[in-house]
């Protein structure tokens, strides 16, 4: 008997060594704990969203940030807030994206009161912005991060619904 659980333990043993020595660093499980993020984790970000990376780099203060468009094309940047002057502990990251639309101010007002952590607004007749800010100070999960960026996303695209519902003439002629 002793012989079968010391057998099973070691086979148990040498898996657990091979995940830890070679961990799929292309996953993040759910409940992963984040509180600070660099760029491979706004490209594993990107993964999860199904969104396509335009442009990846680091401001003067070398806070990583990608440029990238979502699954349904509209373009978004994922800027990171750091704080340290390396660009190490990065413990913020914002969505933004300007998005062309016709809405109205109090249309775009209404968006904005309607979801909490997120900015709303117009900033000229044909530009609607987007940003929505998480803090990790303190630690956020992945699929809580994930969430953010769905929520992102989704005001992405009611923003852009007046281009749909004004017909494809109207949306072609936006676009040149």
């Amino acid at each position: 008997m002793q012989k079968v659980i010391v057998s099973l333990c070691l086979s148990v043993a040498v898996q657990l060594c091979a995940l830890a020595e070679a961990p799929d660093t292309r996953i993040r499980a759910p409940d992963m704990l984040v509180g600070s993020v660099g760029a491979g984790d706004l490209h594993l970000l990107l993964d999860d969203m199904e969104a396509r990376l335009t442009m990846t780099g680091v401001n003067d203060r070398q806070a990583p940030y990608v440029f990238a468009t979502t699954k349904h094309g509209t373009p978004f940047a994922i800027y990171t807030a750091c704080a340290n002057p390396d660009g190490t502990d990065c413990r913020g990251l914002e969505f933004l994206a300007g998005i062309d639309s016709r809405r109205s101010v109090e249309d775009v007002s209404q968006i904005s009161q309607a979801y909490a952590a997120v900015s709303v607004y117009n900033s000229d007749t044909e530009t609607v912005h987007i940003s929505r800010y998480v803090i990790l100070d303190h630690g956020v999960t992945w699929a809580n991060l994930l969430e953010n960026a769905a929520v992102f996303e989704v005001l992405c695209e009611h923003v852009t619904e007046d281009l749909s519902e004004q017909g494809p003439q109207a949306a072609e002629d936006r676009a040149r």
